[in-house]
């Protein structure tokens, strides 16, 4: 099986951290203390400082003697039998500067002529350091210093002043990351990654349960919708019907007005609309475009959550408007919602119920202030005849009367 990105890199910080075989164990690193003592116009200077690094072959002890550099042009030792500049009695310890051949030639040559220690100065600019590899050289100490020392003491060689070298161990340095690091580094990554894969997991699992549970929902409202529309009335428009005349109204979804041989379906609360235009507003909001009456609610399909329980209707009853007092012909003039007949004929579009509204509030209060005297005298002389009825609060949706049962008490 072909390894992931992740599963790589994880693979890398292992292998990283096991040594390979044949590695040195000892990856750590010894700095040098130099101490370089010259005369200069009767004025002996020492100058001491962490400045140099034993290379890994390199025996750590202290070494001390006069400082000689190769003879000619060519500072770099390369050439074999190179001669030195220095004193025929006494130990010395080579300036050698980097390049052109191995470390290894170099300090050979250097030993050769009998220097008890090799100084190697690197070429890059400024006091930067590296560690040196110089197999087979283990009898010899060898260190490096920056290019700026380096050269100073090579100046004042130059210049025929005797430069003395002291070169001690000074303190050990570890690896910038040994193999407890790589293998702390590693099972960290692997906890960090293994933790957000998980609540990757976690989140998109939950995701994906809310999201199916939503399709769910949506996809049970829209059969209920469906199976709601298929119980609303159609009505099919003809010549001479008030919708299609002069002062006909439009449809409130596509704002067209009705023509004969419209197909027209009628909602609970008596608005209709073209059946092209509403069932697919149905589908999707499941209430009239005009007064949200909710279809499903209506029909009985689907029940409020919010609704109070079946058991408080006797107190809301209690607390209900109190009952009116109506003549008996006013009660049988009342249409009757469950009549095909009446439902088509009291249906309106959008626009006409509203208008059609104002004009029967303003009608009703006319007959009122005509009938008032009459009526009261009625109620007067009938009232052994009396019907009470309960009268719920105006609603645009007829079918919520019809749902509440109406209390009527004969008084005899």
């Amino acid at each position: 099986m072909r390894p992931t990105g992740m599963s790589a890199v994880l693979l890398l910080l292992l292998a990283a951290a096991c040594p390979l075989p044949g590695a040195r164990a000892d990856a750590s690193l010894w700095t040098a203390y130099v101490n370089c003592t010259y005369t200069k116009n009767n004025y002996t200077r020492s100058d001491v400082g962490e400045l140099g690094m034993f290379g890994q072959d390199s025996p750590r002890k202290r070494v001390q003697g006069v400082v000689a550099v190769a003879e000619g042009e060519d500072y770099t030792a390369c050439a074999a039998g190179t001669n030195f500049s220095a004193p025929a009695e006494g130990a010395w310890i080579a300036l050698i500067q980097r390049g052109s051949c191995t470390f290894r030639e170099k300090i050979d040559n250097a030993a050769s002529r009998g220097a008890v220690g090799v100084v190697v100065y690197n070429t890059d600019p400024g006091n930067r350091v590296t560690t040196m590899s110089h197999p087979g050289t283990e009898n010899t100490v060898a260190i490096m210093i920056g290019n700026e020392k380096g050269r100073d003491i090579l100046g004042l060689i130059k210049q025929g002043i005797q430069v003395t070298m002291v070169i001690e161990v000074a303190k050990k340095h570890g690896a910038w990351m040994n193999h407890y690091s790589i293998f702390f580094v590693s099972v960290s990554f692997f906890i960090v990654t293994a933790a957000t894969v998980g609540y990757f997991i976690f989140y998109s699992a939950r995701r994906l349960r809310l999201t199916r549970a939503q399709n769910r929902k949506l996809k049970k409202l829209q059969a209920d919708a469906k199976r709601a529309i298929g119980q609303l009335q159609l009505r099919t428009l003809k010549q001479g019907d008030t919708e299609v005349g002069p002062d006909g109204d439009s449809c409130a979804v596509c704002i067209d007005n009705y023509k004969p041989n419209d197909v027209v379906r009628i909602l609970t609360c008596n608005h209709f609309f073209h059946k092209a235009c509403i069932d697919p507003w149905l589908l999707e909001h499941r209430t009239c475009p005009m007064c949200k009456c909710d279809i499903l609610k209506a029909l009985g399909i689907a029940v409020d959550v919010e609704e109070a329980p079946a058991d408080t209707g006797s107190d809301m009853a209690s607390n209900a408007t109190p009952p009116a007092t109506v003549s008996p012909t006013t009660i049988s003039s009342a249409p009757s919602w469950p009549e095909e007949d009446a439902r088509s004929e009291t249906a309106s579009s959008g626009y006409a119920s509203v208008r059609g509204m104002d004009e029967i509030s303003g009608k009703d209060e006319r007959a009122s202030g005509q009938n008032s005297g009459g009526d009261n005298e009625q109620l007067v002389k009938h009232e052994p005849n009396v019907l009470e009825v309960d009268v719920l609060p105006h609603m645009d949706n007829p079918s919520f009367e019809d749902e509440e049962s109406q209390r009527r008490e004969l008084k005899s």
